[in-house]
């Protein structure tokens, strides 16, 4: 009996524990079909409960980054987002002004990114397009990262963009939602500038990553540990995921921050301390230069 109460305060003490420990969310946002549910100012507030130290945010369209950073300051990490009006993601391939748009923000400074950007498999754009080709060049000239998602059966596709863009840090999205731990590996010996990104990589989107009690897969674990330095974490706080975006409805993907926040924070805590730092804030904090 006094064993079990004394393991229980000691996994109390560890829960509280995390809770202090500063988070790297490297992957949230602030949309137009957000306005209507969450301003600027609660956002800011939300991050600072939860403890996160910074933040990696992008918006559509893209000037709403821009009025998250100017209130959350260093906290916010602004990334240029191609997708420069509410529709965006449909055209943003095609159009000449995201080029001059990105290369006039991350002169200016304003950007410390480019990203989000989607590709699907079997759908336009394909990788390979002329806007994303540049948009990667100017990354590189820049020496800013690249927060891509590529929703693909394999680790080919980003393979393939790591490898026509070397001296670019990709941050691949959500581990590609579709792929396992051996993608992600393969991934990982092939890109040596990519970091893996598991926002959204919860029970309500992918639901593998950890198990019903909110534990890493043992695979997971496994690639986990043995290459500490190459994931990182977020929130992706949108909830719509699965539909197109639609006028007549906003979107209360805000409303699960906190609850995305200890879904994370749960599955890191038991990892070994160094390990868990690492995921959960220092690798991030060493790409954006904030160690």
């Amino acid at each position: 009996m006094a064993l079990a109460v004394a393991l229980h305060l000691a996994l109390h003490s560890l829960a509280n524990a995390q809770e202090t420990e500063s988070f790297a969310d490297v992957h949230i946002h602030y949309n137009w079909d957000q306005l209507d549910h969450i301003t600027t100012r609660e956002i800011v507030k939300r991050l600072e409960r939860a403890n996160v130290e910074f933040a990696v945010a992008t918006s559509t369209p893209s000037r709403l980054v821009d009025e998250l950073k100017l209130e959350g300051g260093d906290r916010v990490i602004a990334f240029f987002s191609p997708y420069l009006h509410e529709d965006g993601r449909r055209d943003w391939f095609v159009d000449e002004a995201v080029i001059a748009a990105a290369e006039e923000g991350l002169k200016k400074g304003r950007y410390e990114g480019v990203g989000e950007i989607h590709f699907m498999s079997g759908f336009r754009p394909k990788p390979n397009n002329r806007v994303f080709e540049r948009l990667m060049g100017l990354a590189a000239e820049y020496e800013v990262p690249a927060l891509v998602h590529v929703d693909a059966g394999s680790e080919r596709a980003i393979v393939n963009i790591c490898s026509r863009h070397p001296a670019v840090n990709i941050l691949f999205a959500h581990a590609g939602g579709n792929l396992r731990p051996k993608h992600v590996e393969a991934m990982i010996e092939k890109c040596p500038r990519i970091l893996i990104e598991l926002s959204a990589r919860d029970p309500w989107r992918y639901g593998r990553l950890t198990d019903d009690n909110g534990k890493l897969l043992p695979k997971w674990r496994d690639i986990i540990v043995r290459y500490p330095h190459r994931f990182v974490v977020g929130t992706d706080p949108v909830w719509r995921v699965t539909r197109t975006q639609s006028w007549d409805e906003i979107d209360e993907g805000w409303n699960y921050f906190g609850r995305l926040i200890q879904y994370h924070r749960g599955w890191l805590a038991p990892l070994p301390a160094h390990v868990r730092r690492a995921v959960a804030r220092d690798n991030a904090a060493r790409l954006f230069g904030r160690l």
